[in-house]
Formats: C-alpha cells, structure tokens, sequence
C-alpha cells in the first residue's frame, strides 16, 4: 500500500469531510499509512483496518484540541453546471436530506457515511465501528426506514 493508492485517496475525503478541512485529511491519511508500514504483518483487512485508524485518529485530534461539538456531517457541494432552477432544487433538497440525516443518532450517521459515501462493506463497517456485522445492518436498516418515514411526510 503506497499513498498512490485509490485508498489514500479515499482516506484523505473521509478524513477531509470528517475535519472539514482537506489539508487536515491529508495529515490523516499519511499518519494511517505510516502507522500501515509500521504494522503491515498483522494487518489483516487494509481496508477497514485503514478507515478505522483514520476514525481514531480524527478522535482523538477532537479530544487533544478540546472541540466538542460532533464531527462534521457535512457533504462535499455539488461543483456540477445546471440550470440555475434546477441547482436551485437540487440545494435544497440536498438541504431537507442533509437535516433529516443530521436528526439520526451519530452511530446512524456514521454507519450511513461509512456504507454510501465510503463504499465499505458490512463486515468492513463492522470492523471499523468495533460492532458484529449484524449490528450493523440493523443500524443501516433503522437508519434506512427512518429517513424514508422523514422523507416521506415532507413530499
């Protein structure tokens, strides 16, 4: 694993859109793959082993700067080119999902961030987060139907 890997990449955006701050995800990224060389031997899933590395690490960056609000939940704006009505609609029902999102528990959030913005699999997420991988899919589930209710009594 070098930092010319597609993972890099991906942990630098988690940890990025997590710090709300690019040059912080990348500091994130190199520690994790620094840590990686360090441990290589007994790294079984890089993947998840490397997501949540990164999630410790952007913990405990929280804990040592004394921050106490939650990690950000904020997703990357949309750069695409439309018509403005249309960029209009899209704002703002990106605006009404990103409120119902932020209204879940943060374990909801953050199995949701780790499945669609992340890409991991159940059993990655599970390893991650510290949970069985059927916790995690009733977590997914819960969070699932609960935006769908939200979402379906505002349409």
């Amino acid at each position: 694993m070098t930092p010319d890997d597609s993972l890099y990449d991906a942990i630098c955006r988690y940890a990025a859109r997590l710090l709300s701050d690019p040059d912080a995800g990348k500091d994130i990224a190199q520690e994790v793959f620094l840590r990686f060389e360090q441990q290589r031997t007994t790294v079984k899933n890089p993947q998840a082993w490397a997501y949540k590395t990164a999630r410790n690490l952007i913990i405990d960056q929280y804990r040592k700067s004394g921050r106490t609000e939650t990690l950000s939940d904020d997703l990357p704006a949309d750069a695409t080119k439309f018509n403005p009505v249309i960029l209009a609609e899209k704002k703002e029902i990106h605006t009404m999902i990103q409120q119902k999102i932020n209204d879940l528990s943060p374990r909801h959030r953050e199995v949701l961030r780790l499945k669609f913005q992340e890409g991991l699999k159940y059993a990655e997420i599970a390893e991650v987060l510290g949970e069985s991988v059927t916790t995690i899919a009733w977590l997914l589930h819960e969070a699932i139907a609960k935006l769908r209710k939200d979402l379906t009594k505002t349409s």
